[in-house]
């Protein structure tokens, strides 16, 4: 009976098989950093500009983010557009005459408006494209609004700010920034405790 004398010894791997297998290794994840590298531009390209080193979030209505921009015109016949307001606090109410909170918070929105003129902008954005443009007039009149109404008959606003119930309320602070989108009726004195929130200089 013959015995391999090879058998049990332990037999090295050739040094250029070792070479190969580790230069396979530091190939393959040379191009997967590569690929993330190029995947993680493409994601931060879609959501960030950089300029002079600083890293801009597009616009959207989501906390932190710059609130998109409009153009709308209001039951007086004025054009307004979102950033003329940059510098102060802003307020959208977004409502309709048919929605039941919108007419119970109102009061509350005309009493903000009245009390906080001097640090504060409160625009009420009626959802014209649902709403009945006749009842309108007749509905700022009975609530006594005096802060500005604007007319979003091609739901540019609506859409901008993705709103899906009323009434929505988003809060701006005085960079332009959202800061909170709030979906249901509000009060006074909540509105008037997010002030401070909005304020750059405080």
């Amino acid at each position: 009976m013959s015995v391999d004398a090879n058998a049990g010894k332990h037999h090295p791997i050739p040094f250029y098989r070792t070479l190969w297998f580790w230069m396979a290794i530091i190939s393959l994840t040379l191009i997967l950093g590569g690929v993330w590298i190029i995947v993680s531009k493409s994601l931060v390209g879609a959501n960030m500009v950089t300029t002079d080193g600083a890293i801009r979030l597009d616009p959207a209505p989501v906390a932190g983010h710059p609130a998109p921009d409009f153009e709308l015109v209001s039951v007086d016949g004025e054009t307004m557009r979102l950033s003329d307001f940059k510098g102060k606090p802003v307020i959208l109410n977004f409502w309709a005459t048919w929605c039941g909170p919108c007419r119970s918070e109102f009061p509350e929105f005309q009493k903000a408006a009245v009390d906080n003129a001097d640090r504060l902008v409160i625009l009420g954005i009626n959802n014209t494209s649902t709403d009945n443009p006749d009842a309108i007039p007749e509905f700022l009149e009975e609530m006594g609004i005096t802060f500005p109404i604007l007319l979003d008959n091609d739901r540019e606003a609506v859409d901008a700010y993705n709103v899906l119930g009323l009434p929505t309320t988003i809060f701006i602070d005085d960079q332009g920034v959202v800061h909170e989108v709030f979906t249901g009726p509000l009060n006074k004195a909540y509105i008037e405790s997010k002030i401070s929130e909005l304020k750059s200089d405080l």
